[in-house]
């Protein structure tokens, strides 16, 4: 039974959002999950209101425009494993496992040096902070020369860059 006031639209749309948070939960992960839902959730409102709802395929031909608007969203988003900060994200390292940069923000006690390696790391161009977040997850030289595909050598010249790049922004300040 319909509530007061609500429309058939919302009554599609609130259906739908359990399909939806499951269809999103593994795709286009360089988006953040809930960005990835309300898109789904914009796109299904525009295809009820753009579509014609008697074609009896309207959930496929939903899907196969999202999927293909997502794609293409996805990869203008730069990757949340190299590069991306995001707030929601949990810190590595930290003592207190749970701790992300909202949390950070919060505190009165803050560990600023936390903002400053990112303020850092956005510094850098994207192949400098792929090397420096391989190596902070631990990856040896050579387990990163393999994943970015280049030579130990080259690897070793990127980081002497860095190296050199970290002393004059540090300086800066």
């Amino acid at each position: 039974m319909a509530s007061a006031g609500e429309t058939a639209e919302d009554r599609i749309v609130s259906t739908a959002l359990p399909v939806i948070r499951f269809l999103c939960l593994g795709k286009w992960l360089n988006l953040e999950y809930e960005d990835r839902v309300s898109e789904a959730l914009l796109f299904i409102i525009l295809m009820l209101r753009s579509m014609p709802l008697t074609t009896g395929h309207f959930f496929k031909d939903y899907w196969d425009h999202f999927s293909e608007y997502m794609d293409r969203l996805n990869r203008k988003t730069p990757s949340l494993r190299f590069g991306h900060f995001s707030l929601d994200a949990i810190i590595a390292g930290t003592k207190d496992d749970g701790i992300n940069g909202y949390g950070i923000l919060r505190s009165r006690l803050s560990d600023f040096s936390k903002l400053s390696v990112v303020e850092f790391l956005s510094s850098l161009t994207d192949d400098e902070r792929k090397i420096v977040l391989l190596r902070m997850s631990g990856y040896g030289k050579r387990e990163a020369s393999r994943v970015l595909d280049v030579s130990v050598y080259q690897l070793e010249k990127a980081l002497s860059d860095i190296r050199r790049h970290y002393k004059d922004w540090s300086s800066e300040e």
